[in-house]
């Protein structure tokens, strides 16, 4: 029978009988075995090729598909990732009235809650970047599927939404370069931070995850570099500058570029319009404003306070290891003992003053019409020049540039580099100048300034440079000899004595004029003019040789001196104790200096320096509080009066004498109980004053970065600035009234107390006239 004769299936029988169903089974397996049908497909040569094939690409595609897939997600964030982001945030160091000093960071970023941003910028995001933000669910599928569209049209419009954005800031494994790739992982990972977080937090993370001008991350530390407020007072028009600048940060900086700036402002205030966040009358008065920044440069470089901030970097360094905080991401918070309008008042006199002292020094070392920079001090000084110029990188690669192993060479080819030769006098021969200010009753520092310029000189004269401490280092020498039952009107000649060693070598330190006056002066006399021969006499009565001209036999006077500075705070394990050491060869730090002058103020006590208070983590939790470290008393209270007291006549002197620090009330007009010494080094190289008040003790140095570099001594001492009553008083003098002047400064201007029962000893063969006993009894009134 033909097929097309064959008779249909009954279907209803094929289900319900079993012969029949055999029968229908068997007739098909004799179709599929035709001949006939075997030969069609024999015809049809590529049926099976097709067909294989088709099966390898599928497997194939499905292969390609799930590693595809598989690569995507392997470039995801984890699950702890997504509920933890990680965000590297500044650490900062605060003043104690809570001013930020000093920041930390590889992004310079602090981070603030939603509650404290201001609308206006969460307006200007939502409006410029991503006006559905409150409706969809990590992407815009409007703008999305629009994207053919642009393009086909030749233009390219982005259509990342917030969430999106926040996606590559949040997670750097995304990446930021254009691919295909790339935007589905910021796809997926954006709906996952919508299922996660609200809108608010999403809101609140992008803005403080995204870059602005300047190397600012986050919008809080966007505001306090341009317009020097926190990110919740921001106006509507700075808000605009600011999400505006994000298009394109550089080009939109509002500090290189303000046009650009101007009109890029605009046109998100035009959005803002646009999505009803203004009125038309608030969009026309504010794209009629321009733009006003009060611009603070981020912290790594330019402030003066960054000496102080590595100061509290190194401080805290082994405590951060310890604990396992990064300094430079985790957000921490310092809080320090500086006083931040007194750091201020520090900064704006040191600055001011070593401005000034840079011009004299300068012309006090060039011949009058002179075309020669400093050309007195190259004819003094000749081999100075050349060792400069060894230390520049230009001589080091001048024997390969030159092809030359004979230095004169290298010479005579920097020579006649006029330009390069007129830098390196000029680098070189830069006065510095260091401030610090410490509370004596606590040892809390209330200002510190290492510098001028910490952007090119990282160095901290304030604690890293120890210098020579010349005349300062007296109030150690008579404080011994007070503690050796001397009395302040004792007195010895004016004259210069001389000591032998065992060569018969001749020790003959001296003045360099004798001071006019009685041949016999007091030790109260003598160390306000600062006078050498009487310090010098001191020595074979301190050891217990008195009328000696031996050397050796002062060593136990040296030793006692050596003691005395070691138990005011100051380093002493490297100085020998030799009989100069009276004299001030000692090298010391500033900080150490001034520390030491305090215990004078504090009845006897000293107590170290102390810079930080506590560190709290980014959420204000206290992780570690640190306290003064008390000693107990290292000399009397009575010889820390009687030394303060003769201290006093440095700044006022006496009767028949002038101190070499009365400049102080003369020049700068200061009346409130002060008590000091000047200091300065017998070449020269360094300038010191110290002033002590009841509640604040501060210390100044000037001198050169190189120690070669000192003023000049062959002018008159009565016009040269080379002495610290001409250098570093002033900026003491200048930091005095600046915060004598400042009505927001607590001042106080109290006199130093004796302690209880105390009777200034009196010369028996004199009576001290009323002037003097007003100054025992610690009153102001001179």
């Amino acid at each position: 029978m033909s097929d097309d004769k064959k008779e249909p299936i009954d279907h209803k029988r094929y289900f319900n009988d079993p012969e029949y169903r055999k029968k229908i089974l068997q007739e098909r397996k004799q179709k599929n075995t035709d001949p006939q049908e075997s030969s069609a497909k024999k015809k049809n040569p590529y049926f099976n090729t097709v067909m294989k094939w088709s099966g390898i690409a599928a497997g194939f595609i499905f292969l390609v598909a799930a590693g595809y897939v598989f690569y995507l997600f392997q470039g995801l964030p984890s699950a702890d990732e997504f509920e933890n982001p990680e965000t590297a945030i500044a650490s900062e160091v605060r003043s104690r009235d809570g001013e930020t000093l000093d920041k930390y960071f590889t992004e310079n970023r602090k981070w603030v809650r939603y509650d404290e941003i201001s609308p206006h910028v969460i307006d200007a995001l939502v409006a410029t970047e991503d006006h559905r933000f409150y409706n969809h669910w990590g992407m815009d599928m409007f703008r999305t599927l629009a994207i053919p569209w642009h393009l086909i049209n030749g233009r390219w419009q982005g259509a990342s939404t917030i969430s999106q954005q926040l996606a590559r800031n949040l997670y750097k494994k995304i990446g930021q370069e254009f691919s295909v790739s790339r935007k589905f992982r910021e796809m997926i990972t954006a709906i996952q931070l919508e299922r996660r977080y609200t809108k608010r937090e999403i809101a609140e993370m992008y803005l403080n995850t995204v870059e602005f001008p300047n190397s600012t991350f986050g919008i809080e530390a966007a505001a306090q570099t341009h317009f020097g407020k926190p990110a919740k007072e921001l106006t509507i028009s700075e808000a605009a500058v600011m999400i505006g600048s994000l298009k394109a940060i550089y080009a939109y900086n509002p500090r290189i570029f303000p046009e650009r700036s101007k009109a890029r402002r605009d046109i998100v205030l035009g959005q803002m319009y646009k999505r009803n966040f203004l009125t038309q009358s608030e969009h026309e008065a504010l794209t009629e404003r321009v733009i006003e920044l009060d611009y603070h440069p981020p912290f790594k470089t330019g402030r003066q306070s960054r000496y102080f901030g590595e100061y509290v970097r190194q401080k805290v360094n082994p405590w951060l290891e310890e604990n396992g905080y990064d300094l430079y991401q985790d957000g921490l918070v310092i809080y320090t003992t500086i006083d931040s309008k007194l750091q201020k008042h520090a900064e704006r006199a040191v600055k001011t003053k070593l401005d000034s002292l840079q011009s004299i020094f300068e012309r006090e070392w060039t011949s009058s019409g002179s075309d020669e920079y400093m050309d007195i001090l190259w004819e003094e000084f000749p081999l100075f020049l050349r060792s400069f110029m060894r230390e520049t990188d230009r001589y080091k690669n001048g024997f390969a540039k030159y092809d030359t192993k004979i230095e004169q060479v290298v010479f005579d080819s920097l020579f006649a580099d006029t330009a390069y030769v007129d830098s390196v006098k000029k680098a070189r021969t830069r006065l510095q100048a260091s401030f610090v200010a410490i509370e004596p009753s606590n040892g809390n520092i209330l200002a510190w300034v290492g510098g001028t310029d910490y952007g090119n000189v990282q160095y901290d004269h304030v604690y890293q440079s120890r210098r020579q401490a010349g005349s300062t280092f007296k109030p150690f020498v008579y404080a011994v000899a007070i503690d050796n039952g001397y009395k302040p009107y004792h007195k010895f000649s004016k004259f210069p004595t001389s000591f032998y060693d065992r060569k018969g070598d001749i020790w003959n330190p001296k003045d360099k004029t004798v001071a006019e006056g009685p041949v016999d002066v007091s030790l109260r006399e003598a160390l306000a003019r600062s006078m050498n021969n009487v310090t010098v006499r001191l020595l074979p009565e301190i050891a217990g040789a008195p009328g000696t001209n031996k050397l050796w036999e002062l060593d136990p006077a040296a030793r006692k001196i050596k003691e005395m500075a070691s138990n005011l705070g100051i380093d002493m394990s490297d100085t020998p104790a030799f009989p100069s050491i009276a004299l001030g060869t000692a090298r010391v730090s500033l900080l150490e200096l001034t520390s030491a002058y305090t215990t004078f103020a504090n009845a006897g006590v000293h107590i170290e320096p102390i810079a930080i208070t506590r560190i709290e983590d980014k959420e204000g939790n206290i992780l570690q509080e640190f306290h003064p470290e008390y000693t107990s008393e290292v000399i009397s209270p009575e010889t820390a009066y009687i030394i303060t007291d003769m201290l006093r006549g440095v700044i006022r002197g006496g009767e028949d004498f002038y101190g070499t620090g009365v400049r102080l009330r003369n020049s700068y007009g200061v009346r409130q109980d002060v008590a000091g010494k000047t200091g300065t080094t017998n070449d020269a190289a360094d300038n010191w004053f110290v002033a002590m008040m009841p509640h604040l003790v501060m210390g100044a140095w000037v001198g050169g970065e190189d120690r070669r570099i000192r003023f000049n001594q062959n002018i008159p001492s009565s016009i040269s600035i080379g002495q610290g009553a001409r250098t570093a008083l002033p900026i003491v003098g200048q930091f005095i009234n600046y915060a004598t002047n400042d009505e927001d400064t607590y001042w106080k201007y109290d006199a130093f107390e004796p302690p209880p029962g105390f009777v200034m000893p009196e010369d028996p063969n004199e009576t001290r006239n009323e002037l003097i006993k007003d100054q025992d009894k610690g009153r102001i009134g001179w």
